[in-house]
């Protein structure tokens, strides 16, 4: 492997433990002293042990929290899930990723009282430290497992498929058995933890964010070159400046938030003086391939 890509699989790396350390650290330090659960597969995890022990009566040691091992035991089946759809580097980060993340959410010691005494404030700080972790690990091209992988998965081979809808019901799913179990108060502070942190999933995880670029310029080529730099589909068609009275020639592409830093790049040494429209549009229909790994 040539000195870059391995400088850059190794940042990449790097940067999924970090985010799983904020994931883990979140759910340790916010949600477990609270008494609330966590959304997604974590939250599954945190349900199988309470039917473990209050309905099968399944001794558990005290001074170890089972829910870690419970989370890396269902993550299984779904490592091939992640190789069979999105690549081998995915599955490696993710593997690797998952198992730090499970030593984690059993290992970091968990305050006895919350560490905030209003309730929802310790839910908005613990979601945010839990969705970052969540989308920077996103981001390197990994993921911690879960319903990361079920919702990449899904938005690679069904693009209509909303990744929020498979979050949701299963979130409701956990949140009524935790309401059942103690109370609204309990599933509707678990609730604002896991809205927070899909809020700042979406923030961090660039990938997840599409972006249409209008560039009205003079150089023909450069929709051959975005094509060929980013790989990205291009449509041009030909244009008149009112203003500058001469031909104009307009590239359209759709391209992810984290691919925009490169085509601004491309269009500055290519043309410094080009007309750029960038916009979020609300719906892109058609083949518009969504990349997920890094």
């Amino acid at each position: 492997m040539e000195p870059d890509k391995i400088k850059r699989e190794t940042s990449n790396m790097f940067t999924a433990i970090v985010g799983v350390i904020f994931f883990a650290s979140a759910y340790r330090w916010f949600l477990v002293p609270a008494g609330l659960y966590s959304g997604g597969f974590t939250g599954i995890s945190q349900l199988i042990k309470l039917f473990l022990t209050e309905v099968l009566h399944v001794a558990m040691p005290e001074t170890i929290d089972i829910t870690g091992i419970i989370f890396w035991c269902i993550n299984l089946p779904l490592f091939f899930l992640g190789y069979k759809s999105i690549g081998r580097k995915f599955l490696c980060r993710t593997v690797i990723a998952v198992c730090i993340q499970s030593f984690l959410l059993t290992a970091i010691p968990a305050p006895k009282e919350p560490l905030f005494d209003d309730m929802l404030l310790n839910c908005m700080i613990g979601g945010a430290l839990s969705g970052w972790g969540v989308g920077i690990t996103l981001r390197a091209g990994g993921s911690g497992g879960g319903t990361d992988i079920v919702g990449m998965y899904c938005a690679k081979n069904y693009p209509d498929f909303g990744v929020g809808r498979l979050s949701v019901m299963i979130n409701v799913c956990i949140y009524l058995i935790a309401a059942v179990r103690y109370d609204m108060e309990v599933a509707a502070y678990s609730m604002v933890f896991s809205i927070m942190a899909g809020i700042m999933v979406d923030r961090v995880h660039d990938q997840n964010i599409k972006l249409s670029a209008f560039i009205v310029t003079r150089n023909k080529e450069l929709g051959e070159m975005i094509n060929r730099t980013i790989s990205r589909g291009v449509t041009s068609w030909n244009g008149w400046g009112e203003y500058s009275r001469s031909e104009e020639v307009v590239h359209m592409v759709v391209v992810n938030k984290y691919e925009m830093h490169a085509l601004k790049k491309l269009i500055r040494q290519k043309d410094p003086q080009a007309f750029v429209q960038i916009m979020s549009p609300d719906m892109i229909m058609g083949n518009f391939e969504k990349r997920l790994e890094v």
